[in-house]
């Protein structure tokens, strides 16, 4: 079973600007960049906002006249990017129908076995049709990226993670997983933090990208040096071979505090990836849940307040 392990993001300087290269970035290198660009303009105008809901564009957009003129390119980069692959998502299907009929015809209905089915046929499929599909994002590169410190999660890493998923698929949801929290809460066996069991033993063992998102303190914000990390897993979530699965997002804190209070901060955590993954990304709400575990399923065991116990799991339950 694949799981891949990605550090914070290192944020480096990404000076270009403009709808050209809207074009061919994907959401990843896109919101990092205006983090760069916008770092000290988010701090000065909008340090309250969050990501999800596409807030923290709308008040960079809101304060134009006083933000950076860079800051202001790599918005208007971001919105450029967001707009068109709108666009070409919703015409992907018709640009496409002949392709479909003549290269997918026994493919199942669901846009996520078409894109794979194209994925494995691009080279065959009409230029109308190859456009379309780039333009809406399902081949964006999530890696190796040439910056240092950068997430570098290969095609490869994609397909690999998918291995079990079927079998593992409608074993664990959001609402199960909540019911064994609060069952765990008032379980006095789980008192003791030091080597505690898990709270679902397969939970790591399924199919995951784990990804360290830092947020403010005691805060559900996510900070802009991990917007990269947000965005990409969104392009990981349009790639052709993951598009038909839907996907669990698991907040996991250390045990410093108390447990309910963890338990209240990774939910609301896990609710804000999902905000924004949504908006501003555009994944559809139907593809994925979030559920906070608090020190529950705690990854470093026999140092419950280690720094990698806080992480987020992104976790493929099937289709």
């Amino acid at each position: 079973m694949f799981k891949k392990i990605l550090g914070v993001v290192a944020i480096a300087i990404f000076g270009c600007t403009g709808s050209a290269v809207a074009q061919t970035i994907g959401y990843a290198d896109a919101i990092d960049q205006l983090a760069v660009s916008c770092g000290a303009d988010i701090g000065k105008y909008c340090k309250n906002e969050a990501l999800g809901g596409g807030r923290i564009r709308q008040c960079l957009q809101r304060n134009q006249g006083k933000v950076s003129a860079r800051c202001m390119g790599s918005v208007n980069t971001l919105t450029a990017l967001l707009e068109k692959r709108a666009v070409a998502r919703a015409s992907v299907m018709r640009v496409c129908d002949l392709d479909i009929k003549r290269r997918c015809s026994g493919v199942q209905a669901g846009d996520g076995n078409l894109m794979e089915c194209f994925y494995k046929t691009k080279d065959n499929i009409s230029p109308a049709c190859q456009q379309a599909v780039a333009d809406a994002g399902y081949e964006v590169a999530t890696g190796p990226s040439s910056r240092s410190g950068a997430i570098n999660l290969s095609s490869g890493d994609l397909i690999n993670s998918l291995q079990g998923v079927e079998a593992a698929a409608n074993t664990v949801s959001a609402s199960q997983l909540r019911q064994l929290v609060n069952q765990s809460l008032s379980d006095p066996s789980r008192t003791n933090r030091v080597d505690r069991e898990p709270l679902y033993a397969q939970l790591d063992s399924l199919a995951q990208i784990t990804i360290a998102v830092q947020f403010d303190f005691n805060s559900a914000r996510i900070r802009p040096d991990s917007f990269r990390a947000v965005g990409l897993m969104a392009d990981a979530l349009y790639h052709p071979y993951l598009q038909g699965y839907r996907f669990l997002i698991v907040g996991n804190t250390d045990a410093k505090g108390s447990r309910e209070y963890n338990l209240k901060l990774s939910q609301q955590r896990a609710d804000a990836i999902r905000a924004a993954l949504i908006n501003p990304f555009g994944i559809s709400p139907s593809r994925i849940e979030a559920v906070g575990l608090g020190e529950e399923q705690l990854l470093n065991r026999r140092n419950p307040e280690a720094a990698e116990n806080r992480r987020v799991q992104l976790i493929n339950i099937g289709k």
